[in-house]
């Protein structure tokens, strides 16, 4: 009978959160943001590759959406814990629609299209993303209960991949269907949904006490706040760690391990680079089924320890399915670590400043992406192979997670 009551209480806890309203509009303008994003990055890599002939730019334009965003999550944080993040939201949407809804206007007028036009709208496009995501990070724990923090991550995670994934799909086949111009079209009007939907998300937020202070100051104060807290401290090297090692050798380094290890062509890259999507949508599901709430930070390091010791069997295979059947394991690891983390921390910090908290920790784990690409392309152009990459990094991972049981006990114990 207690059992009973127990997957009783369970279910209704789950079902509760979509019925929250909040939640399910936070969540509907997550699909229409993530959607629209990965669609535009799509658009505007597949237009100077196919269209102009001009592969060589294409590093440019994708610096001119990543840097700005990166620096933008910074700013974007500080603005979370004084501004009303909702409306934070829906600017940020409304703002890149019109964007789309410009360069739909430029197609139909002046296209072929100059490549600087390309890099100035890929910039404000990351912008407008990088104020949108801390916003959404520091506004989730408003809404829902610190029980239900886990799972509403998983969710947010899971939705996010799906529309990463799905999003190049559809705008392939919007292109085969029709042209450049309808896709910007339809990019705005989900960006302008979803405007909408976040201004339905209704929050009471805590006053702040630092509002006449400048901007220099309050970013300041977050940075301290994190270094002072031996929790958030230990959570953000754990961010630092696993995406400078685990980012740049597996996520650049995938395309050349199916080419030049297991000799695999453009097919085989889309099978493995699909075994990762899946098991990452796989492990956000798991995470929310689970909703850990013990000892979540033993958890987080014994699983990251995992992420070390499959990415060195990774390396060691030899044939595309088995390369997907490893993969698979890697992705559903990657929520598995991250989505327990993210929910200590909005549990974890005081509601006046998880916006400046989460703006660092976003940027520190995206701020490094750019580095550990570099890292990896400068050890290959010294004629190191991708899978010694992959199996040499996997050490630094499985070494951090013995260094922060020793300097950081407190994650042991930790919920």
């Amino acid at each position: 009978m207690q059992e009973a009551r127990a997957q009783t209480s369970e279910m209704e806890k789950e079902s509760g959160l979509f019925k929250d309203r909040s939640f399910v509009m936070l969540w509907l303008a997550t699909i229409f943001s993530s959607l629209s994003m990965s669609m535009f990055m799509f658009v505007q890599s597949w237009y100077i590759v196919e269209e102009l002939g001009l592969s060589a730019a294409l590093g440019i334009v994708l610096i001119s959406l990543s840097i700005p965003r990166i620096i933008f999550m910074l700013i974007g944080g500080v603005l979370s814990d004084i501004r009303d993040q909702s409306k934070m939201m829906y600017f940020s949407d409304i703002l890149r629609g019109i964007l789309a809804l410009g360069m739909t206007v430029l197609f139909l007028f002046s296209h072929p299209l100059p490549i600087w036009v390309l890099a100035v709208n890929a910039m404000l496009f990351g912008i407008l993303g990088g104020l949108f995501e801390p916003a959404r990070d520091s506004i989730l724990p408003m809404i829902v209960k610190n029980e239900q923090l886990t799972r509403a991550n998983s969710v947010m995670q899971g939705t996010m991949q799906i529309a990463l994934f799905s999003g190049p799909l559809l705008a392939g086949i919007i292109l085969s269907l029709s042209g450049y111009e309808s896709l910007f079209i339809i990019i705005s009007l989900l960006l302008i949904i979803g405007g909408f939907c976040v201004r339905h998300v209704k929050v009471n937020k805590p006053t702040s006490t630092s509002s006449s202070k400048g901007f220099g100051t309050k970013l300041k104060e977050g940075f301290m706040y994190i270094w002072k807290s031996r929790l958030l401290k230990s959570l953000f090297i754990i961010a630092i760690v696993v995406n400078f090692f685990l980012t740049g050798p597996m996520f650049m380094g995938l395309p050349i391990f199916v080419e030049s290890i297991l000799q695999g062509k453009a097919s085989d890259f889309s099978y493995v680079q699909g075994g990762l999507t899946f098991g990452m949508i796989a492990g956000s599901i798991i995470m929310g089924v689970l909703n850990l709430r013990r000892r979540r930070g033993a958890y987080a390091l014994y699983l990251m320890a995992a992420q070390g010791l499959v990415m060195l069997a990774f390396s060691q295979t030899t044939t595309v399915w088995m390369a997907i059947a490893v993969i698979i394991f890697i992705g559903i690891l990657n929520p598995a670590v991250n989505i327990p983390l993210i929910a200590m921390i909005q549990e974890h910090t005081d509601k006046e400043k998880i916006g400046r908290v989460m703006g660092l920790i976003r940027m520190a784990s995206l701020g490094l992406m750019p580095l550990s690409y570099a890292a990896t392309s400068g050890v290959l152009g010294l004629g190191v192979s991708i899978s010694t990459i992959m199996f040499w990094s996997a050490f630094p991972l499985i070494i951090s997670v013995v260094l922060l049981f020793i300097c950081f006990p407190l994650l042991r114990t930790v919920d």
